[in-house]
């Protein structure tokens, strides 16, 4: 298990990313004012008509949840790990695709997650909440922009390690496959065909909700080499120190770039096929 701490990765086209630093207010301020979790939740059973009730719903109840789910949390862990991941991933996607862009990517992201729990779920009356889904909504588009960014992560909760982008997410992504294919072994009671669901959404929406020119897998030579300067004045030996003759790139890199661009792509035949 790897818990996400930060991601070095600058913004090139926008100055700031409201959106994502909007949201991430709207679900703290939804967490610390205490408001009911059951208004907001989406309730699979509800959407699908799985279940006989005294009388019909009014339709807003019904849909309101399909996004309304990503503004609360059950507990202040999963308020807090769900945070820091937008706050590491979003605002370079939401530099990728324009403020109005990611906001809908984001929503559609979140509903395409809660469908895809309510249509696995083998408990169609548990409510879904949480933003998770939108967030490996995120983190699928953010593996195809920039799976060379070098992301902080605690390996184990105990050992911080500076790793790819792409195998964060792609072992994210291989962790949910697998916890989704054998239940008997996933722990708690985690939403994993909502975090299958996003995946796969944002993948999927990315090329056609991206900017024009924005390229995919950006490789590694269009990365700071030092990706957190301030961490590195606090921990220098914990950073290695930059290639002494300067060189950057060349054929060996597009080489290592093509070839990881196949190996997600197989990724997401995978993730498909377990969907």
């Amino acid at each position: 298990m790897a818990l996400v701490l930060g991601g070095g990765n600058p913004l090139r086209r926008v100055p700031m990313a409201v959106v994502n630093r909007g949201l991430i207010v709207l679900c703290v301020l939804a967490f610390v004012s205490g408001i009911r979790p059951e208004p907001f939740a989406f309730v699979p059973a509800y959407f699908y008509g799985t279940v006989d009730l005294a009388g019909p719903l009014p339709t807003w109840d019904v849909w309101r949840g399909l996004v309304g789910h990503v503004l609360v949390h059950g507990d202040w862990v999963h308020l807090a790990t769900n945070m820091v991941a937008l706050w590491v991933f979003g605002d370079n996607v939401e530099d990728a695709l324009g403020h109005l862009r990611y906001l809908a990517f984001f929503l559609l992201c979140a509903a395409a997650g809660a469908l895809t729990e309510g249509a696995l779920t083998a408990e169609p009356m548990r409510p879904l909440v949480g933003a998770s889904g939108a967030i490996s909504g995120v983190m699928g588009a953010y593996l195809l922009l920039h799976p060379h960014a070098k992301i902080l992560v605690l390996v184990l909760f105990r050992f911080p390690v500076l790793l790819p982008a792409g195998v964060v997410v792609a072992g994210d992504i291989a962790a949910n496959i697998t916890m989704a294919l054998m239940p008997e072994a996933a722990p708690g009671d985690t939403a994993w065909g909502a975090h299958l669901g996003g995946f796969a959404a944002g993948m999927l929406l990315l090329v056609p909700f991206k900017r024009a020119g924005v390229p995919l897998f950006l490789p590694a030579s269009a990365y700071p080499p030092v990706p957190f300067p301030r961490l590195q004045m606090i921990l220098p030996d914990f950073f290695p120190p930059p290639d002494p003759t300067g060189r950057r790139g060349g054929a060996r890199e597009r080489l290592a770039v093509a070839g990881k661009a196949a190996a997600y792509v197989g990724l997401i035949a995978v993730l498909f096929w377990t969907l």
